[in-house]
């Protein structure tokens, strides 16, 4: 991301500190995901507790600075801020860590992967970052509908291949659930190779679904393209 596109000046709706502390706060975001990645190749162990104690320690820093962040932020711009997208964003970058005193300890893995969402805290210095998800949230009502279709879709693609292939390959079809994974596969056109049809039909209804799949992937990237373009637009003519 271009540095050009980080704003460190003081914004009211974004409960901005100064610029020295907002750059702290980023270097320990970037900084904590950075060690995730150096605990998980190094460590290599199942979660924090079992590894080296510096890592989790580090961990804890990190964990209290970003709490301390959040509780700050909350207590200068009050309920605008736990409302608003920068708000969830602080909440959901320093929730996990405080959930780990509380899930069993196999989820602690999946708890410590969850530090990597902490990079949506960039979303408050990257202008390019908010008019992506501002436009995202735009076209909430036209992705809905999508998403439906979207469904019905893949319902259709799985029931139709199970009934199509379970008698060629019975072992592969004739679970619909392994149809729903199939379905999926085909239509995001990305095709594993763990499941295919044999039949001159099931490859008839394959092609069909690719061919849906794109259209449904060149549909999102318009209505989402169309959002940001028009989301740039505004902000341009606010400037």
């Amino acid at each position: 991301m271009p540095v050009q596109d980080f704003d460190f000046s003081v914004k009211k709706e974004f409960a901005r500190f100064s610029p020295t502390v907002e750059r702290f706060i980023c270097f320990v975001v970037l900084a904590s995901v950075a060690l995730y990645v150096l605990e998980v190749e190094l460590a290599r162990s199942d979660n924090s507790r079992q590894g080296h104690w510096v890592w989790l320690w580090i961990e804890r820093v990190v964990a209290g600075i970003l709490t301390l962040e959040y509780v700050m932020r909350a207590r200068k711009e009050g309920r605008s801020y736990l409302k608003s997208g920068a708000g969830f964003i602080d909440l959901i970058a320093v929730l996990p860590f405080w959930m780990g005193f509380f899930l069993p300890e196999s989820w602690l893995g999946l708890v410590r992967s969850m530090r990597v969402l902490r990079l949506l805290k960039l979303y408050r210095y990257s202008k390019a970052m908010r008019v992506f998800l501002r436009a995202l949230v735009g076209t909430r009502r036209h992705l809905g509908g999508m998403l439906l279709i979207v469904f019905i879709i893949m319902l259709f693609g799985a029931v139709g291949i199970h009934e199509i292939e379970k008698q060629a390959q019975p072992d592969q079809f004739n679970s619909l659930r392994n149809c729903i994974w199939w379905t999926v596969v085909t239509l995001m056109t990305v095709g594993y190779g763990d499941m295919y049809p044999i039949t001159t039909m099931g490859r008839v209804f394959a092609e069909f679904l690719m061919v849906i799949g794109v259209g449904l992937t060149a549909a999102f990237i318009g209505i989402v393209g169309s959002s940001v373009y028009k989301q740039v637009q505004e902000l341009e003519k606010e400037e």
